[in-house]
């Protein structure tokens, strides 16, 4: 489910929709050095739903490769892709670096480790290709390609996308969902509708899964901090930078300020999520009414009492000689890099310890076999074993549920012709694409990673194609006189 890209090859030429890194255990992030299957000098347009890097890591890698059009996107993601390529790269660039230490400590056993994917230069580079655009604007691409670009609710400036296609006389919409976020976000506005397309591209990761309330999950939140802290623990928080962590400070604000819970020592120990905060103040545009009004009368939802944020290696190292209680939020969210494991490895075997997970945990991460009850976990080349409690908390997902992400599909006027049904493990995109061709009565279809797919509507044709070109045909629907349905005229 990482990694995302989409390619439309249109008349006018190659257009791209997002250009994510895989994340995700070894033999994931390998695939992001493979070449890449439409050659970056062909693509024309690049639009980006949002910053995650699942959905933007790898557009430094296509600029230095030969891409050289603009990549468009909301103000809030050019914003927030501006900290996080950086980041990613400095990621990058540490992994390689710290490969290579141990090929020469090895005494330079087997083949020399790969130089990183890109480098910071690399991503300063795509920094620069960044177009912002305003939600509900439609942007004239040229050459008969448009897009608009329409609040997704997921984090800060994520969008769904509706493309214009025009060929001859004809005009076809292509939708892309991007990531859905939850109409339950204590921050930002919910999705807005999609009116109507021909085809969307809907993503599935909660498609055969749903949330615990927004009471539920608010009650088991408290919960864990009060009983963590009672026996005088540290809380760990694996979190995402961007949009998790800001979500779980609202939280812990309103607690705290409300007196539910007492302040405890609270450490946002990620500067990335400390830079992403300073962000998160600057895009009032982006959130619903509340948030607007607790901003109105002066109170800051991203600081409350004993709450810190952490920049620096030196003061990251000290929250580690700190005892309990404590709360600790960290990158990454699925704990495969970064800060995070370093406090695991400070707390995962200590019985009055928490671990608790609030976000999506991808197959063969560490976050996933801590959470499947994994009895113990190699950190840094030492195995330790797992005395922590472990507890999950999906509500605070970034993402919609199986419900919402039908509710919102469900409010689509006209239905598309055909739904790809993608971004989701194998399990969660089949039971999402069952339901909404029972319910809808619409035309499903999950596609194989890297598949090409030949969208045919009549006369008219567009194809997406996602990498590889095997292009599939999609069978087309008949209506009840049994003649294909033709292309929609704009």
């Amino acid at each position: 489910m990482t990694g995302s890209c989409y390619v439309l090859e249109t008349p006018q030429g190659k257009l791209m929709v997002d250009c994510g890194l895989y994340q995700g255990g070894r033999r994931t992030e390998a695939r992001n050095r493979l070449p890449f299957n439409h050659s970056p000098r062909e693509v024309r347009w690049v639009l980006l739903t949002h910053a995650h890097i699942d959905h933007s890591g790898l557009l430094p890698r296509l600029v230095r490769e030969g891409y050289a059009g603009e990549v468009v996107a909301t103000a809030a993601t050019c914003d927030l892709a501006g900290i996080m390529l950086p980041d990613s790269a400095n990621i990058q660039e540490e992994d390689a670096a710290f490969a290579l230490r141990k090929w020469h400590k090895a005494g330079r056993r087997g083949p020399q480790p790969s130089p990183p994917v890109y480098t910071a230069a690399d991503a300063e580079a795509a920094l620069e290709r960044l177009r912002p655009v305003h939600y509900g604007e439609v942007c004239d691409l040229g050459e008969g390609l448009r897009v608009r670009f329409s609040e997704a609710g997921h984090i800060l400036g994520s969008a769904f996308l509706e493309v214009w296609v025009r060929d001859g006389e004809r005009t076809v919409k292509v939708a892309f969902s991007g990531d859905l976020g939850s109409a339950r976000s204590l921050l930002l506005r919910p999705p807005a509708t999609l009116d109507d397309a021909d085809f969307l591209v809907l993503e599935s990761t909660y498609g055969n899964r749903e949330h615990e309330s927004v009471e539920d999950r608010s009650r088991h939140f408290r919960e864990v901090v009060e009983a963590t802290t009672g026996r005088a623990g540290a809380l760990v928080i694996p979190s995402f930078s961007v949009g998790r962590t800001q979500e779980i400070i609202y939280e812990l604000n309103g607690l705290v300020e409300s007196h539910t819970i007492r302040a405890v020592p609270t450490f946002i120990d990620s500067p990335l999520a400390a830079s992403a905060t300073d962000i998160f103040r600057k895009h009032p545009e982006c959130y619903n009414a509340r948030t607007k009004e607790l901003l109105g009368s002066g109170d800051d939802p991203f600081d409350f009492p004993k709450l810190q944020f952490t920049r620096s290696v030196e003061a990251s190292k000290a929250i580690n000689t700190i005892e309990g209680p404590l709360i600790v939020i960290s990158a990454s969210g699925m704990c495969d890099a970064g800060r995070i494991r370093h406090h695991l490895r400070q707390h995962l075997s200590d019985p009055q310890d928490t671990v608790l997970f609030v976000g999506f945990q991808a197959e063969h991460t560490l976050g996933r076999l801590l959470l499947d009850g994994a009895p113990a976990v190699r950190l840094f080349g030492a195995e330790y074993p797992v005395r922590a409690h472990i507890e999950s908390i999906e509500g605070f997902s970034a993402h919609a549920d199986r419900k919402e992400l039908l509710a919102w599909y469900g409010q689509t006027l006209t239905r598309p012709w055909v739904t790809f049904i993608t971004h989701g493990e194998p399990e969660a995109s089949a039971a999402l694409r069952d339901v909404v061709a029972e319910q809808f009565g619409t035309l499903t279809y999950v596609p194989e990673p890297g598949e090409g797919v030949e969208l045919v509507r009549d006369d008219g044709w567009l194809r997406s194609a996602a990498t590889n070109q095997r292009g599939q045909p999609c069978p087309a629907p008949e209506d009840e006189a049994g003649d294909a349905r033709g292309p929609v005229d704009e």
